[in-house]
């Protein structure tokens, strides 16, 4: 009987110590800080919509720098991730390989757009491979410039028609400016194949002349708005 009482005693005490023992367990995970921590990584990558789908002049920044975000899977933005910049089309460049976003997880870059026309991209990246493409339009300046590229000091015969005289419309980089309405004027005594024209995708336009009298000088002027007019002399025997 007394070995019985002994043995119901220890099981009371070993169960008592068991459920201490695990009580302690669970207080030391609650006091571990880094136990109950979850780090959430940055998932995704948004560019703003006021930088993106942009139009600018060939050759040159675009008027607002590029801008994205980067948050976590929580839609927390997240402070100091390096953001790569890539050219993808169009031949522009950034001012900076790579940037960092700040306390709103935000990070910028100029974008200096190609010198062709067109569509230009762009790609900002980050190490857990989120990334979004950019877009912006390049445009060709106002025409800077006019100048001849062919079809003067022509020697035409009476009732011949003339080889086209041919001007270019370009900009300050020398990219011919499509759509210049251009204005074609003479002196003398002859007709023209049109008074009017408007540049080609190379800035390119043209107009003929046949003289309908011998032994003068004709002049033809090409005007377009803005630019320096340019003259051609066509001699009549």
């Amino acid at each position: 009987m007394q070995r019985s009482v002994d043995r119901g005693i220890r099981a009371r005490s070993t169960g008592r110590w068991v459920v201490a023992a695990a009580a302690l367990v669970v207080a030391a995970a609650c006091g571990d800080k880094t136990f109950n921590t979850v780090s959430l990584l940055p998932a995704v990558l948004t560019v703003s919509s006021a930088s993106n789908n942009q139009t600018g002049t060939i050759g040159l920044p675009l008027a607002t720098p590029i801008s994205v975000q980067v948050t976590d899977q929580a839609g927390n933005p997240v402070a100091n991730v390096i953001v790569t910049w890539t050219v993808l089309t169009g031949g522009g460049s950034v001012a900076t390989a790579t940037s960092t976003t700040d306390g709103n997880g935000n990070a910028s870059v100029i974008w200096t757009l190609g010198a062709t026309p067109g569509e230009n991209t762009l790609r900002a990246s980050i190490a857990t491979g989120a990334s979004v493409t950019i877009t912006a339009t390049g445009v060709a300046a106002i025409g800077s410039t006019m100048s001849i590229v062919s079809g003067d000091l022509q020697t035409v015969a009476d009732g011949a028609t003339s080889a086209p005289l041919v001007v270019m419309v370009a900009t300050a980089q020398g990219l011919g400016v499509e759509n210049v309405p251009v204005t074609w004027t003479m002196t003398g005594t002859g007709t023209l194949s049109a008074t009017s024209t408007t540049t080609d995708v190379n800035g390119h336009t043209s107009v003929t002349v046949t003289p309908t009298a011998a032994a003068q000088t004709i002049t033809v002027t090409a005007t377009a708005a803005g630019l320096t007019p340019v003259t051609f002399t066509i001699t009549v025997p």
